[in-house]
C-alpha cells in the first residue's frame, strides 16, 4: 500500500498506548526473542561491539605480570532504520469503539512489524517488496545449510537432521543456543517417527506466546521466517502455454482489466510489459521466463494477497487444444522452516521514538492504484512509523539455516 499523505494531524497516540504494543512486537519476532539487544540512537551510527572470542585467562604468581588477553572483538555498526506501515480504520469503530480500536492494534501492528523485522534479518530482504531489505548484515548471509529430511527414518529422520546443523555450529567454535522457526516446522516434525511407528518429537511445555523447546533449546516461531503467510497467495503466480500452439495470441485478465494480444512465443519482457500497462500493483510487476512459457510473473507488494490472473487462450492456433494455465508458484516460499544457532553473535536495537499518527483527511492508494479519501469514506488512517536496527558479526559457521526443499 503506497500512501499519499495530503494532511497528516501530527496528533500522535500517547507513549502509555503506544509502548504496549511495541513491546509485543518485540516478543512476537522470533530474532528479538532470541538476540541480544543494545541501545540504538535515531540521529546517529551506534557501534556496537560484537564478541568474537573469548579471552584466555591465566595463573600468576603473587606480583608477577598478569597476561594480555588476546580475544578479538568485531565492532559493528547500527543504523537504525524505519519501518512503517498505513493502517485505514472505520472511524464508527474509531469513535464509538477506541476499546476496540486499541485492541485491534495490540493484535495487528505488533504481528506486522515482527514480520517484517524477521525478514530482513533473517534473509536480508523486504517483505512487502521482496527487493532488498534495510540491514546490510542478516542471518542466511553466511549461514551454513541443511536440508530437513536427509538423515534416513532408521538413522533418526529430521530430528538428526537437526541435531546435524547444531554440530555444524558447535564444530565450527560457537556456543548454539536456539532456532528461529516457521511455525510449519511444527506439524512437519510430529509426523516424523522412528521405525516404530513412535513420534520422534513430543511438545514441550510452551515458554512464552510464541516460543517453545526443540531438541533442548529455545524455538521462537514467526511467518517472518519464511515470509509466506495467509493473505500472501497469488503474488507470485506461473502462466503455462499449453497444447503447444504454432501461433495466434493470448491474453491475461486480471481484476476485471485485460492485457492486449500477446504472441504465443514471446519473449517474457513482451509479457512483462503487457502485464504492466494494466498499471496499479501490476506497474511493478517482473516477469521471468523464456519465450513461449512458462512465464513467472512476481507481483511487486509481497506479504499481500494479489487476485488470481485468469488465461484465455481462444485466440492460440496449432497444436492440439492450446490454452493458457495460470497456477501459484511454488517458489512463493522460501522453504526456509528454521534458522538456529549462536544468537550472542547478532543483536538489534529499537528507537525510541515509536508513533502512530492519525488523520481523517489523508488520502491513500491501494494494491490496485485506486486512490481513496479518508474524509469521504469516513475512515480514519493510522501511520504507524518506528526504527530498528540489526547487526550480525561477519563469522562463517555461528548459524545454520534449515530448509524443506519439499
Amino acid at each position: 500500500m503506497v500512501t499519499q499523505l495530503s494532511n497528516v494531524n501530527p496528533t500522535l497516540l500517547p507513549p502509555t498506548i503506544t509502548g504496549p504494543i511495541f513491546d509485543q512486537a518485540i516478543e512476537s519476532s522470533a530474532v528479538m526473542s532470541l538476540a541480544r539487544r543494545v541501545p540504538l540512537s535515531l540521529t546517529a551510527n551506534t557501534a556496537i561491539p560484537v564478541s568474537m572470542d573469548i579471552p584466555a585467562a591465566g595463573w600468576v604468581s603473587e606480583g608477577g605480570a598478569k597476561p594480555v588477553g588476546a580475544g578479538a572483538v568485531g565492532i559493528k555498526t547500527m543504523t537504525g532504520k524505519k519501518v512503517a506501515l498505513l493502517v485505514p480504520v472505520s472511524e464508527e469503530v474509531a469513535r464509538s469503539n477506541p476499546a476496540g480500536l486499541y485492541a485491534q492494534l495490540r493484535q495487528d501492528l505488533p504481528v506486522a512489524i515482527g514480520r517484517a523485522f524477521d525478514y530482513a534479518a533473517i534473509h536480508g530482504k523486504d517483505l512487502r517488496t521482496g527487493g532488498a531489505g534495510p540491514f546490510t548484515d542478516y542471518l542466511t548471509k553466511n549461514a551454513s545449510s541443511v536440508e530437513l529430511g536427509t538423515a534416513t527414518q532408521a538413522d533418526g529422520g529430521m530430528y538428526a537432521d537437526l541435531v546435524g546443523g547444531e554440530k555444524l555450529v558447535v564444530d565450527a567454535g560457537y556456543d548454539f543456543s536456539g532456532f528461529a522457526a516457521d511455525p510449519r516446522l511444527k506439524p512437519l516434525l510430529k509426523l516424523e517417527t522412528d521405525t516404530t511407528g513412535r513420534p520422534l518429537w513430543v511438545d514441550a511445555p510452551q515458554q512464552g506466546a510464541n516460543t517453545a523447546s526443540l531438541i533442548g533449546y529455545p524455538a521462537a516461531y514467526n511467518r517472518g521466517v519464511s515470509g509466506t503467510y495467509r493473505r500472501s497467495g497469488n503474488r507470485v503466480q506461473v502462466v503455462t502455454i499449453t497444447g503447444t500452439p504454432t501461433g495466434g495470441t493470448f491474453a491475461l485478465k486480471y481484476g476485471g482489466q485485460e492485457t492486449a494480444p500477446i504472441a504465443y512465443n514471446a519473449a517474457a519482457g513482451t509479457v512483462q510489459t503487457a502485464i504492466r500497462a494494466l498499471g496499479g500493483s501490476l506497474a511493478g510487476a517482473t516477469v521471468a521466463g523464456s519465450a513461449g512459457g512458462p512465464y513467472t510473473i512476481t507481483i511487486g507488494v509481497a506479504g499481500s494477497a494479489a487476485a488470481p490472473f485468469v488465461g484465455d487462450g481462444s485466440a492460440l492456433t496449432g497444436g492440439t487444444d492450446a490454452n493458457v494455465v495460470v497456477g501459484q508458484s511454488p517458489d512463493a516460499d522460501s522453504n526456509l522452516r528454521a534458522i538456529g544457532g549462536d544468537w550472542s553473535q547478532c543483536a538489534y536495537g529499537v528507537g525510541m521514538d515509536i508513533t502512530i499518527k492519525v488523520s481523517t483527511e489523508a488520502s491513500y492508494v491501494d494494491l490496485d492504484g485506486n486512490t481513496h479519501s479518508a474524509f469521504q469514506d469516513n475512515l480514519v488512517l493510522l501511520l504507524v512509523e518506528a526504527y530498528y536496527g540489526f547487526v550480525t558479526s561477519d563469522a562463517l559457521g555461528a548459524f545454520v539455516a534449515y530448509s524443506d526443499a519439499a
